[in-house]
């Protein structure tokens, strides 16, 4: 035995079972797919819808009981959003002429802050609703949920009646045209100036 060498015996496979295997798989592979695909569907209408609801939340937040009808952006409004480096989502006019809705998105702490900024006809600001957020909870969070930093004041809150330009914007803890940030979130706080400035910029493009 140990001179000779060793046949290894071939094994024969049916080749009807291997193609009844293959095709079982591949309905297999079918039906999840299918049904990824399904459940894909399901949850991205849902996620759409909430999104949907938290915008128009948003809107009725900054002008309560308003209807709006939708602005198409043009290259000044777009120009005015990258200059201030925010992505510009949509313009809504208030239906009675009162103010637009402007919805921006500049970048936070920890991902893009996603906001609707009220601008009354007179370009001060009538109120700033945040739509969604990721900033780190208990700081960022603080500045876009309004809570009160060490002045008793939110963040949003002190927009409200002010007005900004280019040439005169909102700055953060300095400036003639200041907001004060809260401890520890200052660039959510920056953040959401640079929203509030790139809107009310976008605001001074319109009408």
């Amino acid at each position: 035995m140990s001179g000779e060498a060793v046949k290894k015996e071939k094994v024969q496979m049916d080749p009807k079972y291997i193609l009844k295997l293959s095709i079982t798989l591949l309905g297999i592979c079918l039906v999840v797919s299918l049904l990824l695909g399904l459940v894909n569907g399901i949850t991205a209408d849902k996620i759409a819808a909430l999104q949907e609801q938290a915008k128009q939340e948003s809107l009725q937040a900054v002008f309560p009981d308003a209807t709006f009808n939708e602005i198409e952006i043009g290259e000044a409004q777009a120009a005015a959003a990258e200059e201030y480096g925010v992505e510009l989502m949509y313009i809504y006019e208030v239906a009675d002429g009162s103010g637009y809705a402007i919805e921006v998105g500049p970048s936070g702490f920890s991902g893009t802050i996603d906001m609707v900024v009220g601008i009354n006809s007179d370009g001060t600001v009538a109120g700033i609703s945040v739509i969604s957020n990721t900033e780190t909870a208990g700081i960022g969070t603080n500045v876009c949920s309004d809570k009160p930093n060490k002045n008793g004041v939110g963040v949003l809150s002190q927009f409200v009646g002010m007005s900004a330009t280019a040439d005169n914007p909102f700055t953060v803890n300095s400036g003639s045209n200041r907001v004060d940030a809260i401890s520890g979130a200052t660039v959510s706080t920056k953040a959401i100036t640079s929203g509030v400035n790139a809107a009310s910029v976008i605001f001074g493009t319109l009408g």
